[in-house]
């Protein structure tokens, strides 16, 4: 779980850089690595980062520290916004339903599946209940 979390970061990076044209030259050795496997393979880093930029309708801004189309320029590494903490915290949230609950149900080879998109819907923040309270209970 610790690798599609890492590979969501990924993922989000690659897809912001892509979208805007930037260049997608990938590093050959991460740092500040916490959550996702510090051996994780440059490609995987990326689509993981590309998931959580689609997933939460964001771009890498989001959560590193840098801002334009030139990734390049980035500190990819700095723990510097409260948004990259507040990720890895999601991404153990995530390893621990699957660990604790899911990977208990049904068919192993089909198990469900929660991910950023489970509560975000492509939204910053979570889409957990209809618009205007709506089914809520009082």
């Amino acid at each position: 779980m610790r690798f599609v979390m890492v590979g969501c970061c990924v993922l989000v990076t690659a897809i912001s850089a892509v979208a805007r044209g930037a260049p997608t030259q990938l590093p050959e050795k991460y740092t500040n690595l916490q959550v996702l496997p510090k051996d994780i393979a440059p490609k995987a880093l990326v689509d993981v980062m590309r998931s959580f930029a689609i997933e939460l309708g964001t771009r890498c801004e989001h959560c590193h520290v840098g801002a334009g189309n030139d990734l390049s320029q980035f500190d990819f590494a700095s723990d510097a916004k409260p948004e990259k903490a507040t990720a890895r915290k999601m991404m153990n949230m995530i390893t621990a339903i699957h660990a604790q609950y899911l990977n208990a149900v049904g068919d192993p080879t089909r198990l469900p599946k929660v991910t950023c998109y489970t509560c975000h819907r492509g939204a910053l923040k979570p889409l957990t209940a209809p618009p205007g309270g709506a089914g809520l209970p009082r």
